[in-house]
């Protein structure tokens, strides 16, 4: 008996370590080709944002991909960002921001920090800042979920180029990063004057993934 059961034991693990290793033509369960036997979106690509603080002080932060995974016409990517240099470390916690970008234009077709874009079943964000941001009173549910990432939705590179500041005057700290590009919502800027450090992470996060994007995916 005790050498029957140990039969089955061995049998049940070969079994498991089947259906998790390769499958047909060298490729993993999930239908991924790679050399360390790991799904391609359970990989991670470390990029750099110029994060821009209150002070006008820049530094290049690091900005990993957590998630990317190609579809036929987009591609959808997880990334992770602290949106605040200046927080006391046992606040700062980091922002997951989930993307859909298109292929062939190269623009944003989803920006949440909650729910995935294609069918809402998962949460694919985490919205790490503060909520409400302090003296404004903007929350991500009811202001930046509703106006301001909707602004940065159905953009590309292009469109972007020259905005490097949620402002068109530019405040005396924030002078040497200028915009070359003037944005149009001038009352959207006004609504968000207080909340300068987060609208430059997402537009500073985007400029950069959508970089990436044009380099590794544009038809």
């Amino acid at each position: 008996m005790k050498r029957l059961f140990l039969l089955g034991l061995v049998l049940v693990t070969a079994g498991l370590a089947t259906a998790c290793g390769n499958g047909d033509n060298g490729e993993n369960g999930n239908g991924n080709d790679n050399d360390n036997d790991r799904p391609d979106d359970a990989t991670t690509t470390m990029l750099q944002f110029p994060h821009l603080d209150g002070y006008g002080t820049e530094v290049y932060r690091d900005m990993p991909i957590l998630f990317e995974y190609e579809m036929r016409d987009y591609v959808k990517y997880q990334v992770a960002f602290v949106s605040c240099t200046c927080r006391a470390p046992r606040v700062n916690y980091w922002s997951v921001a989930y993307f859909e970008i298109s292929k062939s234009t190269g623009e944003i077709l989803t920006l949440t920090f909650s729910s995935d874009g294609e069918d809402g079943d998962y949460t694919a964000g985490m919205w790490g800042d503060s909520d409400p941001i302090p003296d404004t009173g903007k929350t991500y549910e009811d202001h930046f979920k509703v106006d301001f990432i909707p602004w940065l939705v159905g953009k590309n590179s292009d469109d972007l180029d020259g905005i490097n500041i949620f402002y068109n005057d530019a405040p005396s700290q924030y002078s040497d990063f200028e915009n070359t590009t003037e944005i149009e919502e001038e009352d959207l800027i006004d609504a968000y004057a207080g909340s300068s450090v987060t609208t430059h992470s997402l537009i500073r996060v985007s400029k950069t993934l959508l970089d990436y994007h044009d380099e590794n995916y544009r038809d």
